[in-house]
């Protein structure tokens, strides 16, 4: 599809060089300087869609596992690290994100360390967790609520 896209652009851009090497700088119009304008606009915009078109296709789908020790690991976060673009893993432990090559990806779970992978031209990233400080105790509090002292 974007062979397609691309092979348009292309021929819109032949075009437009065609015109404006083969069309004459001096006309005898009263709309000289629209002619110009229009194409130095049309040459703008395809050079723009151009542009537009390879960055979003430097952006891949990178998928993988989460797993542990023990087996897969629903819902972990998977994040894009320095953006804000990231995902959890669903039971699974399968993910999906949009990343680009060089894009470093951090995978985190509450009582396991975080590990980070460096995107590269594969499409498969799988993270293997491990365990971190295990939680001891869980203290548990309220606020705003207020008791008579005897009843504490």
């Amino acid at each position: 599809m974007f062979f397609i896209i691309l092979l348009f652009f292309a021929v819109k851009l032949q075009y437009v060089f065609f015109r404006l090497l083969h069309t004459p700088y001096v006309l005898l119009d009263h709309n000289y300087n629209y002619i110009i304008m229009k194409k130095i606009l049309n040459y703008l915009t395809v050079m723009l869609i151009a542009l537009f078109t390879t960055n979003v296709m430097a952006q891949q789908s990178v998928s993988g596992n989460v797993t542990t020790a023990d087996g897969t690991l629903p819902g972990a976060t998977i994040v894009v690290k320095g953006n804000n673009t990231g995902t959890t893993t669903d039971f699974d432990g399968k993910f999906s994100v949009e990343a680009s090559v060089g894009d470093v990806l951090v995978a985190s779970y509450v009582g396991y360390a975080t590990q980070e992978l460096t995107v590269d031209s594969s499409s498969q990233l799988n993270f293997v967790l491990t365990e971190d400080q295990l939680l001891d105790e869980v203290v548990i509090t309220a606020l705003g609520i207020s008791r008579e002292k005897k009843s504490l």
